[in-house]
C-alpha cells in the first residue's frame, strides 16, 4: 500500500506541493508560465533513485479535443504507462496548455514549448536531464507532441527556441494533418468542429494555418524517431492521420513504428495494458537510455 505525505516546498523559484509515495515522488502545480489571468503549471512525476542522479526526461500531453482534459489524466488514464516509465527510471513532466475555449493555433503548442523549455532551464534543481528528451500524448496531446517533435529542428516564427532536442515522439492515435482531419468523412466540417475551435476557423477555408499546424509539414531527413499506436476503428481521428505521417517519414529515410490495434477505436484502453506499454518502454530505452539499469 502506498503512502502519501503532502507538504509544501518553497524555493527560490516557486511553490509547489510535494507528495512521497513509496516507489516515486509527485512534484505537484510547478507554475511554469504566467498569463495575464492565471499560471499554467506542470506536475513532474520523479522516480526514487540514489541522490545525484539525474533522471531521464519524458514529457506527456493530455489528450480532450483540444478543448477539454488537464494534466491529472494521466495517472487516471495511463496508470501503467506512468508506474512502467517510472520502475524504468525516468521523470515524467504531465503539462498544461491553452484548450480552445480561450485560445486557438499556435498558442497551445507554444504553451507545451514553454513548459518544456523551463523544465530545460531549471532541469538541475528538479533532479532531472532535460536536454534531450521524449514527448508523448494521446489524441489532441498527442497531436501537439507530433508538433514539438517535428518542429524541434527548425526554426518557426510561432515557437521560442527550443533549449532541448527531441530524441522521439510516441503518439497515442494523434491528428497530424489538419487539413486531411476537416476533410474527414461525408459531412463538411463546421466552425464547431473541435479541429476548426482549435485552429480558429474551418480547415479548408485556412488551409494555410491548417498546414502551419500540421506535424507532416515539418518532417525532414532530421526529424526524430516516431512511435505511433492507433485504433483501426478511429473515427475522431482517423487510422489514415498515422498512416499519413508514416508516409512522409517514409519518404525521408526517418525512422517510425506504426502499431495498428484491429476492432477498436478511439482511446481504446488496450493501449495502456502490457500488450503495447511494453513496445513504448523498449523504444523509450533505446531512443533515450536511461541512467541505470534496474
Amino acid at each position: 500500500m502506498k503512502h502519501v505525505i503532502p507538504f509544501v516546498l518553497v524555493s527560490l523559484l516557486s511553490t509547489f506541493n510535494v507528495y512521497a509515495f513509496d516507489d516515486y515522488t509527485v512534484k505537484k502545480d510547478i507554475p511554469f508560465k504566467q498569463l495575464d489571468d492565471r499560471e499554467l503549471a506542470l506536475d513532474l512525476y520523479l522516480p526514487n533513485v540514489e541522490l545525484g542522479v539525474e533522471s531521464p526526461l519524458l514529457v506527456w500531453v493530455h489528450g480532450g479535443a483540444w478543448k477539454r482534459g488537464n494534466k491529472e489524466l494521466l495517472p487516471e488514464q495511463n496508470p501503467l504507462l506512468l508506474e512502467s516509465v517510472l520502475t524504468e527510471g525516468y521523470a515524467i513532466a504531465a503539462v498544461s496548455y491553452r484548450l480552445s475555449g480561450e485560445a486557438s493555433f499556435p498558442e497551445p503548442v507554444q504553451d507545451v514549448n514553454d513548459a518544456i523549455n523551463y523544465l530545460s532551464t531549471h532541469a538541475g534543481e528538479y533532479g532531472v536531464k532535460a536536454d534531450e528528451l521524449i514527448v508523448m500524448g494521446r489524441s489532441a496531446g498527442a497531436h501537439l507532441a507530433n508538433l514539438v517533435g517535428a518542429t524541434n529542428e527548425h526554426q518557426v516564427d510561432f515557437l521560442e527556441q527550443p533549449k532541448y532536442r527531441v530524441k522521439a515522439v510516441v503518439s497515442f492515435f494523434g491528428p497530424t494533418d489538419l487539413l486531411a482531419l476537416g476533410n474527414k468523412g461525408n459531412r463538411p466540417t463546421t466552425e464547431r468542429a473541435s479541429v476548426s475551435r482549435f485552429l480558429g476557423g474551418i480547415p479548408s477555408e485556412i488551409p494555410e494555418i491548417a498546414k502551419a499546424a500540421s506535424p507532416t509539414h515539418y518532417i525532414t531527413e532530421n526529424s526524430p524517431p516516431f512511435i505511433m499506436l492507433h485504433g483501426d476503428l478511429d473515427k475522431p481521428v482517423p487510422l489514415e492521420q498515422s498512416e499519413l505521417l508514416k508516409q512522409v517519414l517514409d519518404k525521408y529515410g526517418v525512422e517510425n513504428q506504426l502499431f495498428v490495434e484491429q476492432g477498436v477505436g478511439h482511446s481504446a484502453p488496450v493501449f495502456d495494458t502490457g500488450k503495447y506499454v511494453s513496445e513504448v518502454v523498449y523504444y523509450v530505452k533505446a531512443y533515450l537510455p536511461p541512467q541505470y539499469e534496474n
